[in-house]
């Protein structure tokens, strides 16, 4: 058994002001104080400015904003109008989208298409948008940690500017130690770190995490080190949510980005009343995804997404194809940041499936199996014909029993749905290991 960890009283991280607004002014060149008005009027002449940089030096803009008047942008309802950006149009032909020359490009992230087929999406970087995104890495984590902190990060670093990397060199730069276990799929070897380090944060996946918690519990742990958390990468339900900050007694936040976002989009402050956007480098809008509108905060819809400071590869309204909401009410923080809600999930439906898809999603499992002791993690798939929902568990015991609980459990959550599935669960891993890697989960279809 590990070594676990038993210490004196885990320090308190400071409350402060959210830090991404020194940020958000330094960016509008500001000492002052900022308000949504003064950041709106800001966007607007960045949205002018970078839709008539991508036409002037892009070959994909240059057809796509063919006869267009950018300078009669006066208000986010006239920017709505414009013509959206899909993935397909990345993927089709990524180098059309290049603003700048290859040579100034830092990094090429290249992401595979969920089917078996098509072209890869490729994106790129120049040196100083991964300088923008230490940057926020740096004072997103201020929300978090205190110089001196240890934070575990259960992140990739396989390059120099890999997501951990980056991560890294903005808590560096903040005067915090960061410790890297790039293969968190190894939750042994995340709880070896964990009892070595006594980290005051840890970053992850929620499935990451979570798996981390549940194995740390199993080994007999009981009093953490742990002051915050920061889940990133992918959803997360409130129920897994609340079951971390129960179980190491601190404070969990939640992020939001995506690689065509620079990796860094929007994270939680200290009161984690949703997200506070990266507003002087990427503008959000919440859209009808039929007619590409923008609609009132607090309206369900698309995320689209407009690069504001992107030389490389500017994106300009790109639609994310994920749903969520701005969220209306004032933040305890007092920050003029717009708040993206941590309730986001993909809006298209695959063919052939029910209704109910929707809404059983990997996180929303997840929250109903951490009531099984042994739990670590779960990868889902749907059978169309039979209607069934084949759940794989990964264990930290090989239980029979436990893994029949799982199926009660999941009996129960589908039960009420309409055209409910027939429930298999099956054995997973039972060696302190998981199957989940760094993909978005999604219930696959066979």
């Amino acid at each position: 058994m590990l070594n676990l960890i038993e210490e004196s009283p885990k320090k308190q991280h400071v409350n402060r002001i959210n830090p991404l607004d020194a940020q958000a002014q330094q960016d509008m060149r500001t000492e002052a104080p900022i308000s949504q008005a003064q950041i709106e009027a800001w966007q607007l002449g960045k949205l002018k400015n970078v839709c008539s940089y991508a036409r002037e030096n892009g070959t994909f803009y240059a057809e796509h904003f063919r006869g267009l008047d950018f300078q009669h942008i006066a208000s986010r309802e006239d920017f709505s109008k414009l013509p959206r950006t899909t993935a397909a149009d990345i993927r089709e032909a990524p180098l059309k989208f290049l603003c700048t020359s290859q040579d100034d490009i830092a990094r090429i992230v290249t992401l595979a298409t969920s089917g078996s087929t098509g072209n890869p999406k490729r994106i790129f970087f120049t040196q100083d948008e991964l300088d923008e995104t230490i940057a926020f890495y740096n004072n997103g984590m201020r929300c978090l940690v205190d110089a001196g902190d240890t934070v575990l990060a259960l992140l990739p670093a396989p390059k120099p500017d890999s997501v951990g990397t980056l991560l890294a060199e903005g808590l560096r730069s903040l005067g915090a130690k960061p410790v890297l276990n790039q293969d968190p799929d190894n939750v042994s070897a995340s709880l070896a770190l964990f009892s070595k380090h006594a980290p005051d944060c840890v970053v992850g996946t929620p499935a990451h995490v979570l798996a981390l918690i549940k194995l740390w519990k199993h080994e007999g742990g009981m009093d953490s080190p742990v002051k915050s958390v920061l889940l990133c990468w992918d959803a997360s339900s409130r129920a897994v949510r609340n079951y971390i900050e129960k179980e190491w007694n601190c404070h969990v936040h939640t992020h939001w980005g995506m690689t065509e976002t620079g990796l860094g989009g929007a994270v939680s402050c200290a009161h984690s009343k949703g997200m506070h956007l990266r507003e002087t480098n990427i503008y959000v809008e919440i859209t009808n995804p039929e007619t590409g509108l923008v609609l009132p905060d607090g309206e369900r819809g698309e995320i689209v997404v407009t690069t504001l400071t992107r030389k490389g590869m500017p994106l300009i309204r790109y639609r994310t194809g994920d749903e969520s909401h701005i969220m209306t009410e004032a933040c305890p923080c007092d920050s003029p940041l717009r708040r993206l809600s941590p309730n986001i999930r993909r809006m298209a439906l695959p063919e052939g499936t029910p209704d109910w898809f929707r809404f059983i999603t990997p996180t929303l499992i997840d929250g109903v199996l951490t009531a099984v002791p042994y739990f670590l993690a779960q990868q889902a798939q749907y059978r169309v014909a039979p209607n069934t929902l084949e759940v794989t568990v990964d264990m930290s015991n090989n239980s029979s029993q436990q893994l029949t609980c799982v199926k009660e459990l999941l009996c129960d959550l589908v039960s009420p749905l309409y055209n409910a599935p027939d429930i298999l669960c099956l054995p997973g891993n039972h060696n302190k290991q998981i199957s989940i890697g760094f993909a978005k989960r999604k219930i696959c279809i066979v």
